[in-house]
């Protein structure tokens, strides 16, 4: 028999109920579909009329649910029949949603068993309760954070309630009603009695202030934000705080390393502007002195950073301790600036030459014995008329003019400054030059002193500036130092040299090779080596057509890319020459170290030819030479009688005035001309 659908009992019961109320038979298949449950699921009735009631579940649900009910008509065995639970429901949409079902079990008069479901949605209590959850988690989480203290007090400062970190921290060994202020250290105590003094007025918007907290072994800096609360008992002071102790020490380690000097301790120029800017005295003359060790990238390079770097700070602290100043910092590398001030109604001159001989005596007593020679260049400043700037910037012209002219003492003038625009005229116009390719290139030539004949050149740079004439090449390779530009220079000369070769075979080739100088700095890098052979391999040259001269500098400490270098030109079938050998940092361990061909010696040494010291000396360096398989060329040769000594000792080539200065490439062929072999 069918369930009586037109009862009034049925319809009130299902059109009345809030809850969905569904009801199946003993095979799982829905004989009726409340409005509730139409609403509940997104189901009309007769949608899920005849339906099994399975696609109301999760499919891993639905799979099991004929088996749950077959097995209790089969056992009677009632588990959930009068009890109510939770389960997963699935919307016609498809989206999962929880609710309570209830299920209860009947028989029709002809005792086929059918089930009523109740089915009551969770979704929006479920969501209140996680809500509260969260409220709740989000509170205790906030109140237990090890990372804020939390406080109520009284309007007259006595603590109601602290939270566990304020309580360990501060409050330790007390109890509520005991003053806030016991738990404040003394330097911030009257913040705190301001803050007491207001709230009895009340504050209306929330009150940040810092204060010092007094812990059971050191003080702490907390930031508190306190306003005023109320509650059932009456109005109070809440405050929430943090510990910006490290955020302080942070501050400070920021302001000191944007404002002083890492390695010295010293304050920066900038930040020494500011101290100077702020605290000048009228009517006082100022002396800006700066002084360098000119012979700190040795020191570097010999004893490394480490002991520089220590060797500096040395020095700033003896420079604190012994030498009278208002200001001092380090400017760069090895270069200081102090300021002090001048009693312009004395000997002006004097007391500058006295603190610049006080300031040399520290200097020598400090670094004395690895640093040999200072530089000093100084100007005077007047609020009145001067910046500080200006004055700076008027020193280091003043230094540079002393380390130009190997001078201990230089004091700036109009000279001076002309002298500077100089320098900073031949800087622009160099580094224009380099891109434009008009550096040029002369060659000198290299004399075989055994056959009396041509053996290669030297390819010599010049340059012929239209607004300062002629430039030396030590003032260009000066400058190009300065402007960090030495590798440019170097590139510039490598492709303009093999230009010049490849325009001209018959003059430079196998037979006359020609040496290309190459900065020791450059040496030191990958990149000017790839220029040389990538050229090389571009113009078609014979790689025996060239040679490299490298200076001793290079070879001081042999890192991986100077013997990397030296074996990709030896490779490459270009030879190497040591150039000035005697002049820089000599080692005969490098020597056997590096792929060399020829040793260059300076004409310092065969000026001294002259001198039997002098022969010794020559005599010494072709030995070690040949000790090592190694052809020697001489440079600066003047004169017949240093020829004919160097021949007699073994010296193969030789280079100087006494043959050619360094000429241009279309000069050559008459020269060779003319050229009369001694």
């Amino acid at each position: 028999m069918a369930i009586n659908k037109e009862s009034s009992l049925y319809k009130a019961l299902f059109e009345a109920a809030a809850d969905g109320i569904i009801i199946i038979n003993g095979r799982g298949i829905i004989q009726s579909f409340s409005p509730s449950a139409e609403l509940l699921f997104g189901y009309s009735e007769a949608d899920v009329f005849g339906q099994n009631v399975s696609i109301l579940m999760p499919k891993s649900d639905g799979e099991r649910h004929d088996g749950y009910l077959k097995n209790h008509l089969d056992t009677g065995k009632t588990a959930i029949i009068g009890q109510g639970r939770e389960v997963i429901a699935m919307k016609k949409n498809g989206q999962l949603f929880q609710m309570h079902l209830s299920v209860g079990r009947a028989e029709t008069p002809e005792g086929e068993p059918f089930f009523v479901g109740i089915c009551h949605d969770l979704s929006m209590y479920k969501n209140v309760v996680e809500q509260l959850e969260r409220v709740d988690i989000r509170y205790r989480n906030v109140f237990d954070s090890e990372g804020l203290f939390i406080v109520r007090i009284t309007l007259d400062g006595a603590i109601i309630l602290s939270n566990k970190s304020f309580s360990q921290q501060f409050h330790f060994n007390k109890v509520s009603g005991d003053d806030f202020l016991d738990c404040v250290a003394g330097s911030s105590k009257r913040d705190a009695q301001w803050l007491f003094s207001l709230s009895k007025n009340g504050f209306k918007n929330e009150l940040k202030m810092s204060l010092m907290m007094k812990g059971a072994s050191s003080n702490t800096e907390v930031e508190w934000r306190f306003k005023i609360v109320k509650d059932n008992i009456g109005c109070h002071i809440q405050g929430v705080g943090i510990d910006v102790s490290e955020k302080v020490v942070a501050a400070n380690e920021a302001f000191f390393l944007r404002n002083f000097d890492s390695v010295t301790k010293l304050p920066q120029i900038d930040y020494v502007q500011q101290l100077f800017n702020a605290n000048q005295a009228e009517n006082t003359l100022f002396c800006f002195m700066a002084f360098e060790l000119t012979d700190f990238d040795r020191i570097r390079k010999l004893n490394g950073e480490v002991l520089a770097d220590k060797m500096l700070e040395e020095l700033a602290r003896s420079l604190e301790e012994r030498v009278s100043y208002l200001h001092c910092c380090r400017l760069q590398a090895s270069r200081f600036l102090i300021i002090f001030d001048v009693d312009s109604t004395q000997g002006v001159e004097q007391q500058v030459e006295h603190k610049a001989a006080s300031l040399h005596s520290e200097l020598k007593r400090t670094v004395g014995e690895i640093s040999s020679e200072t530089r000093i260049g100084s100007a005077y400043f007047s609020k009145n008329k001067d910046t500080f700037h200006d004055v700076v910037e008027r020193s280091l012209m003043a230094i540079e003019y002393s380390r130009q002219n190997m001078q201990f003492l230089s004091c700036y003038n109009e000279s001076i400054h002309q002298a500077a625009d100089r320098k900073k005229g031949i800087q622009k116009a160099l580094i224009k030059a380099i891109k434009d390719v008009a550096i040029d290139v002369y060659f000198q030539p290299k004399i075989d002193l055994e056959h009396n004949r041509v053996a290669g050149y030297e390819a010599l740079m010049r340059w012929f500036s239209l607004e300062y004439d002629y430039i030396s090449p030590w003032e260009m390779i000066e400058t190009a130092q300065e402007l960090n530009f030495l590798l440019e220079l170097d590139k510039c000369v490598v492709n303009k040299t093999l230009s010049i070769i490849k325009a001209n075979p018959d003059t430079f080739n196998a037979d006359t090779p020609v040496a290309i100088n190459i900065s020791a700095k450059s040496f030191s890098m990958k990149p000017i080596i790839g220029v040389l052979i990538e050229g090389i391999e571009a113009h078609g040259i014979d790689p025996r057509s060239i040679e490299v001269e490298v200076t001793e500098d290079a070879l001081l400490t042999i890192g991986d890319q100077v013997k990397s270098n030296a074996n990709r030109l030896r490779a490459a079938g270009v030879k190497i020459c040591l150039d000035d050998f005697g002049t820089g940092y000599s080692s005969l361990s490098y020597l056997g170290k590096l792929p060399l061909d020829n040793l260059k010696i300076d004409r310092s040494f065969v000026i001294e030819s002259e001198q039997k010291s002098g022969r010794l000396m020559l005599e010494a360096i072709v030995s070690i030479a040949k000790s090592f398989h190694l052809t020697v060329t001489a440079e600066g040769v003047e004169t017949p009688d240093q020829q004919a000594f160097l021949a007699s000792i073994g010296c193969e080539y030789a280079q100087g005035f006494y043959y050619s200065k360094g000429i241009p490439v279309q000069d050559i062929p008459q020269w060779l001309a003319s050229y009369q072999p001694a």
